[in-house]
């Protein structure tokens, strides 16, 4: 199945879609896998477009008569032209083969995506009959054991439905769909108590019990999580991944940025942009990691590839960032030569770990969680700490 780059491009924003209430910042499941979703389709900026260009048709579908215009695509077909005959043949595919998991993921995640595009044009109404009607579909699917694997999809799908259910004082059906938005894997209990749409079912007798049940399950789930991150990342620096790199570079401070004279030390070379949403979201954990390891010879850098008018915009751009984001440790301009190093370059942010010989031992790109990139960071330091060990004894 082929699609238009505008439709390939909304069904890529699947990946990060939201609850429907006011807690907008928060994601909204905490599973690696969501995570992992949330890096293959916006972290890594340029791959994205490739994907979208490479995949596009060059003669999209018929548009249908706009009288059998489907309700969720209205008011929408003037900005997006061929997003009804593109509508219509993901809805076709699904009808059908309704028991496909593909083609109820895709079905599901357009309709889920349409309705936060209505929602964020104020159709309210549009909007929730969306979620519903994605929620039913993906219900029904489930019930007739569909293997749905796109996390963080169902937990989106019922999380948006409890959402509506909750605003339209429908508490306890919202309650049950809440509950199967946890067990599909949501679990992001700051947002639980915060959705001012969940207001009535946070008011129900019975949420207290469930949601203690809720946060034993999450704190499980959370260290299952940790443990599988670090295990991930035990297993990414096994490989040994490594390369020949160096930089001599001045800071947007004046100061010089030199790899040489870090030797000795473990260091995370970050190569971001203040323009590069999954880069912002890795900034407070480099921050934390700075903060938590420098004691033991740690030392973080940010490399910077800036696309304002002039070098002294840029450096000004992420001086004003910096400033903003208490970032505690040094960022400069990279040059050319210096990304020119890395090998096989495929997006934003790109996350180097150099040992405390100067030695690259990993590349990981896109976002990655907090747990993940301190443990590679605890690896090197226990491999400097046992050399310094071993010498000190011979």
């Amino acid at each position: 199945m082929k699609f238009s780059r505008q439709m390939l491009s909304l069904l890529l924003c699947g990946s990060v879609v939201v609850g429907c209430g006011e807690s907008k910042d928060a994601p909204v499941a905490g599973s690696d896998s969501a995570a992992s979703t949330a890096t293959e389709s916006a972290a890594t900026m340029e791959v994205a477009s490739t994907a979208t260009a490479d995949t596009a048709t060059t003669a999209p579908a018929a548009a249908p008569a706009a009288t059998n215009l489907d309700p969720v695509l209205v008011g929408l077909t003037e900005e997006f032209e061929d997003l009804p005959g593109e509508f219509a043949e993901i809805k076709k595919a699904y009808e059908a083969k309704p028991t496909d998991p593909e083609a109820v993921a895709v079905y599901v995640n357009t309709i889920e995506n349409l309705g936060m595009m209505q929602g964020q044009r104020g159709n309210k109404d549009v909007a929730d009959a969306a979620f519903i009607r994605a929620s039913q579909v993906l219900t029904k699917a489930l019930d007739a054991n569909v293997a749905i694997d796109a996390d963080p999809l169902p937990a989106v799908v019922f999380y948006n439905h409890a959402c509506v259910l909750g605003k339209t004082n429908k508490a306890a059906e919202g309650l049950a769909i809440l509950d199967k938005a946890v067990k599909a894997g949501f679990s992001n209990v700051d947002q639980l108590k915060a959705d001012e749409e969940l207001e009535s079912v946070r008011a129900l007798p019975e949420y207290s019990a469930k949601l203690t049940e809720w946060e034993a399950r999450f704190a499980e789930l959370k260290k299952q999580h940790e443990e599988m991150l670090v295990k991930h990342a035990q297993e990414e620096l096994a490989k040994g991944e490594s390369f020949p790199f160096d930089f001599d570079l001045v800071d947007v401070d004046g100061k010089p940025l030199k790899l040489a004279d870090l030797k000795g030390q473990v260091c995370i070379v970050d190569v971001w942009g203040t323009w590069c949403p999954p880069c912002r979201q890795e900034i407070p954990i480099f921050v934390k990691l700075q903060e938590k390891y420098r004691k033991y010879g740690f030392k973080m850098i940010g490399l910077n590839q800036e696309r304002g008018p002039s070098a002294e915009a840029n450096a000004a751009t992420v001086t004003e960032f910096m400033a903003n984001n208490s970032m505690n440790y040094p960022c400069a301009m990279i040059s050319d030569e210096v990304m020119a190093q890395i090998p096989e370059f495929q997006g934003f942010p790109t996350t180097l770990f150099i040992d405390h010989h100067g030695k690259v031992r990993m590349k990981a790109v896109g976002f990655h969680e907090e747990a993940f990139m301190a443990a590679v960071i605890e690896a090197l330091l226990t491999e400097k700490s046992a050399e310094a060990k071993a010498a000190n004894t011979n």
